[in-house]
């Protein structure tokens, strides 16, 4: 059924890494069918250039700014969301990033595995009852074809031995699918849903 302007009115959307490519276009789409958009960004100035073109199509919006690589940001930005939005019907985990070259984090962790998984594994995990208490609600983790190729290397999770760009954004593609299965069983009998999207994007957000 082919959704209709109005269709999201008097719903809060979060999406993370709204500030270009597919997080911003699937803001500015929800902001035309009704919803209320809150979306997050790592540059103040192009957070803020992305929140004017969704009033511009007709949205109303929130912004939080914040280095989801960095898990102390994303503990920061979870209290400020909870503070400041009092209903998340649906929380879009877009944020993600490709790197060739390995870099690592204020925490120590591989950039790609602490952005593209542990942000939002954690961020989902902080906003959880939030969530719950404003279901029927939805969780939607934005992972990527990629993900068929992808494994899980447990001895060697951060690339410290051996790193490859497309080998670490598989795994962390993959990981978001799995994240996802195991997040849906956990939900099961609530009115919470968690479901994962393929993209085939692969640049950062």
């Amino acid at each position: 059924m082919r959704q209709t302007a109005g269709t999201m009115t008097g719903r809060t959307v979060l999406v993370t890494g709204g500030t270009g490519g597919i997080g911003k276009a699937t803001a500015v789409g929800l902001a035309t069918l009704g919803a209320h958009v809150a979306i997050t960004g790592r540059d103040a100035g192009r957070t803020d250039a992305a929140a004017d073109e969704i009033r511009a199509a007709g949205g109303k919006v929130d912004t939080f700014v914040a280095d989801l690589s960095a898990q102390t940001q994303v503990r920061a930005l979870a209290d400020e969301i909870l503070e400041r939005l009092p209903r998340i019907d649906v929380l879009v985990n877009n944020v993600g990033g490709f790197w060739n070259t390995r870099h690592v984090t204020a925490d120590g962790l591989e950039r790609t595995f602490a952005l593209n998984h542990l942000a939002p594994f954690l961020l989902t995990n902080l906003l959880l009852d939030r969530l719950q208490q404003s279901a029927a609600a939805r969780v939607v983790t934005v992972s990527s074809n990629a993900q068929s190729l992808g494994r899980i290397d447990f001895d060697d999770l951060q690339g410290e031995r051996s790193y490859s760009g497309a080998r670490a954004y598989n795994q962390s593609k993959l990981a978001n699918v799995l994240f996802t299965y195991e997040l849906a069983t956990k939900l099961q009998g609530t009115s919470v849903t968690a479901n994962a999207s393929s993209s085939r994007s692969c640049g950062p957000s």
